[in-house]
């Protein structure tokens, strides 16, 4: 008779809580199959960056009408949907933090106040750390998108003018297992 485990254990690092600038890839395992997923926090309207764990919390969001849950999406594509074929895979999340992020205000971020801090250098600095953020994921998507989950399909990169090269190197490696 094969023992029950009594508990699992999720250690997740403090870097990981913290709201900022970032790209992550989720790597997800089943039997000797692989699947990868690439995503980014920092809003493209709201000045505001979710924490890395945030984000893989809403991918893993089981109500339908939910916009985030795109993993949870793409893993039904895969037939897996309940809670056997869970008991199957395995979620590993790769962070990576980019630098820029200041929280701007404590308002609550609706229209009217994305409105009034448009003008402002912290709005503008914001759009300009969250647009190279968006470039690289773009990059990156475009790049791997035939070993994607990811229902986008990115962009063409300049030549030469992807951002923070050494992370896009790190996942072209880590994703084409190199």
């Amino acid at each position: 008779m094969t023992e029950q485990k009594l508990y699992n254990c999720l250690e997740i690092p403090g870097s990981f809580l913290v709201p900022g600038f970032s790209i992550y890839v989720l790597e997800i395992k089943k039997e000797q199959e692989k699947w990868f997923y690439i995503g980014m926090t920092g809003d493209p309207h709201y000045p505001s960056a979710r924490a890395a764990f945030h984000r893989i919390s809403g991918h893993l969001e089981l109500n339908r009408r939910s916009t985030q849950n795109q993993l949870m999406i793409a893993l039904k594509k895969l037939d897996i949907e309940d809670a056997e074929d869970f008991k199957k895979i395995t979620i590993k999340m790769y962070h990576y933090p980019i630098a820029g992020f200041k929280k701007i205000t404590d308002k609550l971020l609706n229209n009217e106040t994305v409105k009034q801090l448009k003008p402002t250098d912290e709005y503008k600095s914001y759009k300009t750390v969250q647009k190279k953020v968006l470039e690289l994921e773009n990059a990156l998507i475009f790049r791997l998108k035939d070993k994607l989950l990811n229902k986008t399909k990115g962009l063409t990169p300049k030549p030469n003018e992807i951002p923070y090269p050494e992370i896009y190197n790190s996942i072209i490696k880590l994703v084409n297992n190199e």
